[in-house]
């Protein structure tokens, strides 16, 4: 289970390769019991391809943050 800091230390440190996959926005999230994740917004008829986690290594070993998809359409300006 991935706490706050983790979760966005995933993020920064992976957020340029999944920009490059395909996602168009990229945040963390808290789910309760299931600790925080990292959250990957892809357009509904994007085909991306993404792992499954995200590991991040710190002073107390390797963690694997999940990694969620959701479909939405990217942000336009009006």
């Amino acid at each position: 289970m991935a706490n706050e800091d983790q979760a966005n230390k995933a993020r920064e440190q992976n957020s340029r390769d999944l920009l490059k996959r395909g996602v168009h926005a990229v945040g963390v999230e808290d789910r309760g019991k299931s600790g925080w994740v990292v959250v990957c917004h892809v357009a509904p008829k994007a085909k991306a391809k993404l792992p499954s986690t995200l590991t991040v290594t710190t002073h107390q070993g390797d963690v694997d943050v999940p990694l969620v998809t959701v479909k939405s359409e990217p942000f336009r300006p009006e």
